[in-house]
């Protein structure tokens, strides 16, 4: 098993059955893929082809892979009509998180920015054909989780057929684990990290999780997390504490649960669908299972 930072965050590869060498260059293959993506397009990288985009004040022409991304944000904003929207960079950035996060460093005592004006990704014009983006100024776009669950399943399409990759809550799980019953994935407690409240089986399957308790600061008396409510154009008020997701790819499972956690005890029937499933935590601590999920331990 080997761990490396990227994205903000810990990123492990294990692949089981390979030799300890050939797992190292797994692992690096992969933080290559990680630090690649990073740089390419993080909204807080002024080199990065993203912030060229957040940045431009007339149509911009974008790399076949930026143009992939926004068309498959795209898709996820029509099919959860609109709760997932990338298009709330400047709504981000208004509630304090305008740089890369650390524990303490958004902290301060008032609101940066006053709230923007509202902005959604119609607004936000795609030529495939030319490549050609035309933002208007209002529109700042964050690829955020979706992006990191997107390499997520990029890196373990590397990986051989027993193996996995997990990054800060977004995790694939190839093949049935080493004893052939499933990998063992642990849903932590909300208030207390170092607490399990359930273990789940799973098996060729993707995971992510969304919770307001990782990502979070001090604006004066109040505090604010990245969780935006594209509806508000502020940290989302959710009656959960926490959604797990379990769905095909990373990519998926990051975008329901978000969905999920911004609409609320009200969205869990998102996760019921076919291969889908989800763990939601509400406020009072409660715990509620959502699809056929197999449980080991709860």
């Amino acid at each position: 098993m080997w761990t490396f930072h990227a994205m903000n965050t810990d990123v492990t590869v294990a692949a089981p059955r390979l030799d300890a060498r050939a797992e190292q260059q797994l692992a690096l293959d992969i933080a290559r893929l990680f630090a690649e993506t990073e740089h390419r397009f993080s909204r807080f990288r002024d080199d990065s082809e993203l912030g060229r985009l957040n940045r431009a004040t007339a149509p911009i022409t974008v790399s076949p892979e930026l143009m992939e991304l926004l068309c498959a944000a795209r898709g996820h904003v029509a099919q959860t009509d609109g709760t997932f929207d990338p298009t709330v960079g400047a709504a981000l950035r208004a509630a304090g998180y305008d740089r890369t996060f650390r524990a303490g460093a958004l902290d301060r005592a008032a609101l940066p920015l006053a709230p923007p004006a509202q902005a959604c990704f119609a607004d936000l014009v795609l030529d495939e054909v030319e490549r050609c983006v035309h933002r208007p100024a209002a529109v700042q776009v964050d690829l955020g989780g979706f992006l990191k669950g997107r390499t997520v399943d990029r890196a373990a399409a590397l990986a051989p057929a027993l193996a996995m990759v997990e990054a800060g809550g977004d995790a694939v799980v190839r093949g049935a684990g080493l004893d052939g019953a499933g990998w063992l994935v642990d849903v932590e407690d909300p208030r207390d990290p170092e607490r399990v409240v359930v273990t789940l089986r799973l098996r060729d399957r993707a995971v992510a999780t969304s919770a307001p308790n990782r990502r979070r600061w001090r604006t004066g008396a109040t505090t604010a997390h990245h969780l935006i409510d594209p509806r508000t154009g502020r940290p989302a008020d959710s009656d959960l504490a926490q959604v797990t997701a379990v769905a095909p790819t990373a990519e998926r499972a990051d975008v329901l649960a978000k969905v999920v956690f911004l609409r609320g005890s009200a969205g869990a029937h998102l996760l019921e669908g076919p291969d889908l499933g989800g763990v939601l935590i509400a406020r009072d601590g409660s715990m509620r299972i959502v699809g056929d999920l197999e449980v080991a331990d709860a």
